[in-house]
């Protein structure tokens, strides 16, 4: 079948074997450039604004997203990667850019994240999301908002995340990994809600108060 083409393949010459190590070498840079370029995108910056957008495209009306927000509570000042409000109430949202097994419990001090080149352990981030819900649960009752739902969202923005103890399972009604379709994921966090579940407008302007 190669009988009368096979010389054509075969390096005759400095130059043949030039060009062959050069294309060998030009390939290898395209995939070492196009490997760095995803690389930087699984930073915690890019996954702030990447879950931000993805938040603000589901989040429905009335809805709206604080990026980065530091509110001042009563017991100090608290740093969100996202606060969002939407009908059904408040969300508070840490984000993480890598990570693609994901180790931990929802009341365990310390979370695990990995991926194929490195690890490490991170405290977990619902303690201090539900602390910052109480805080603000309590600054709403004072403002004579009752019953308002503050939840703790934790967000791995890495595609190929996927949860491994069978006990961490269960923290998925805590967070959601908002990769998947605006539609799916709207239909998520709207589930079983079509009205606005408290005063919206009331509650935006003391959530924006205590970002000043």
């Amino acid at each position: 079948m190669f009988g009368g083409n096979f010389q054509t393949w075969k390096l005759h010459s400095a130059q043949d074997y030039f060009m062959f190590f050069a294309y060998i070498l030009a390939g290898v840079m395209v995939f070492w450039l196009i490997a760095k370029h995803m690389n930087k995108q699984r930073n915690h910056e890019k996954a702030v604004e990447k879950v931000s957008a993805r938040l603000k495209k589901i989040c429905g009306k009335p809805g709206e997203v604080l990026k980065n927000a530091t509110l001042n509570l009563p017991e100090g000042k608290m740093t969100f990667d996202a606060v969002l409000m939407d009908k059904r109430g408040v969300y508070l949202v840490r984000t993480y850019g890598w990570g693609i097994k994901i180790y931990g419990t929802p009341d365990g001090a310390m979370w695990r994240r990995e991926d194929a080149k490195r690890k490490e352990e991170f405290e977990n981030p619902l303690l201090e999301l539900k602390k910052g819900a109480a805080e603000i649960t309590k600054v709403m009752e004072e403002n004579g908002v009752q019953n308002l739902k503050v939840m703790p969202m934790v967000v791995f923005a890495d595609k190929g995340f996927r949860l491994v103890q069978a006990a961490a399972r269960r923290m998925a009604k805590n967070f959601q990994n908002f990769l998947g379709t605006s539609k799916a994921n709207s239909a998520i966090v709207h589930a079983g809600v079509k009205e606005v579940q408290y005063d919206y407008d009331k509650v935006s302007s003391i959530i924006k108060e205590l970002a000043k």
